[in-house]
């Protein structure tokens, strides 16, 4: 078995360096004739820069665990203990690109076999669930809700009407003293834009709820959130913005910054990626705080957490609370009921622990529009199993 894997993995890497003998390549041609995966591997090896982002992601993953997998698996079919890989790629792909073809193609020849001796995460039968998309409703000031068009991603709240991004009309505002609340909200599966009054823009993340005027005025601009938003803020330096949301308010002039602030969540976490905010305890907790503690400041790189009565902040990594706006799950030593509430929300399922929470953490980074079938088999890497009953997903 040992010296099939290393054939195959020779002939891709002779096929990629052009120098296949006739034999070879009819021995290859005999391989990718057999399903269409060989063949839709080897493309895949043809594209280095496809090759070179799976790569990362194969790093990205539990390293530790991944390569004692790895080892044993090697060990049972005759191969002797290797050295641990080299972790920074960049450095060698360039001058080692056939032995790195080789060593993916075994890897990748090793994990096909094991995938058809492993059930399956997931039961074929069951209808897989697709990701979420652009979904949201919007609550006018009379009560009146439209569901908004899942072919466009964003509207413009303007003078006296309501728009999509693309200027196609969707409601008018009625002109009158009073200032109204105007209400956006995304279901669970779900994300959308909106531009506020003042040019603000703001990404609403999935079963999030957010309150807005019809137009700003006064001496600050004021909007309410339930859930997740990434804001960039339109700088007035007369009137700041307030974000209200969980037990805590960040006031800003102009920047970029996210907040999560999801009810099933222990903490209100503050993210901040440009710009300076001032975040600080709201409604009844401000009262009960110690004064000390009534307010942080932020800046770049740094997150505040709200967290019962207490405030505190850190330096992170402000890519991993702001990649879902752009379209991915990004989990670095994410404990796994964190990475299972994230997950949740975008699918739009319920979750039940049959057991304990597993105790373990996640690391990686993968599209949020993959199914949830192709996201449980990756999340298969760790000792959890799942079953996945209709929209419950059953977590052992």
């Amino acid at each position: 078995m040992p010296d099939r894997y290393e054939y195959l993995a020779y002939l891709i890497a002779g096929y990629l360096r052009e120098n296949l003998t006739t034999a070879e390549q009819t021995a290859l041609d005999a391989w990718l004739s057999e399903r269409p995966e060989n063949q839709r591997f080897l493309d895949e090896m043809e594209d280095t820069q496809h090759l070179q982002h799976k790569l990362q992601a194969f790093y990205e993953v539990d390293r530790e665990r991944l390569w004692v997998l790895t080892q044993s698996k090697l060990s049972d079919l005759g191969y002797e203990s290797a050295a641990r890989p080299i972790r920074r790629i960049g450095r060698w792909l360039p001058y080692a690109a056939a032995l790195l073809v080789g060593v993916v193609a075994v890897a990748w020849l090793l994990l096909d076999e094991q995938r058809a001796q492993t059930p399956r995460v997931v039961d074929q039968q069951i209808a897989d669930i697709a990701p979420g998309g652009n979904r949201a409703t919007l609550t006018l000031a009379d009560g009146r809700t439209i569901t908004l068009d899942e072919a466009r991603d964003g509207i413009v709240i303007g003078g006296d009407e309501i728009t999509y991004n693309d200027g196609i009309p969707l409601a008018v505002v009625e002109e009158n003293d009073e200032v109204t609340l105007l209400e956006l909200s995304t279901p669970k599966g779900g994300t959308y834009k909106i531009t506020l009054p003042d040019g603000t823009q703001v990404w609403l993340n999935a079963a999030s709820v957010i309150k807005y005027p019809t137009r700003f005025s006064g001496t600050e601009r004021l909007v309410e959130l339930v859930g997740e938003a990434y804001f960039s803020v339109t700088k007035d330096a007369k009137r700041p913005f307030k974000v209200v949301s969980a037990g805590q308010a960040v006031e800003v002039l102009g920047t970029e910054f996210n907040v999560s602030a999801y009810p099933d969540d222990p903490e209100a976490k503050t993210t901040l990626v440009e710009g300076k905010v001032r975040l600080s305890l709201s409604g009844e907790r401000s009262k009960v705080a110690p004064e000390k503690d009534k307010y942080i400041d932020l800046r770049p790189g740094e997150q505040g957490i709200v967290f019962g009565e207490n405030l505190s902040k850190t330096n992170v990594d402000t890519a991993l609370y702001t990649a879902w706006k752009s379209g991915y799950f990004y989990f670095k030593q994410t404990p796994f009921d964190g990475m299972i509430r994230q997950v949740a929300r975008w699918y739009d399922i319920d979750v039940s622990y049959l057991g304990k929470i597993p105790q373990e953490t996640f690391t990686g980074k993968m599209q949020r529009e993959l199914t949830l079938a192709t996201m449980l088999d990756l999340l298969n890497i760790s000792d959890a199993k799942f079953r996945l009953e209709g929209r419950r997903l059953v977590i052992p």
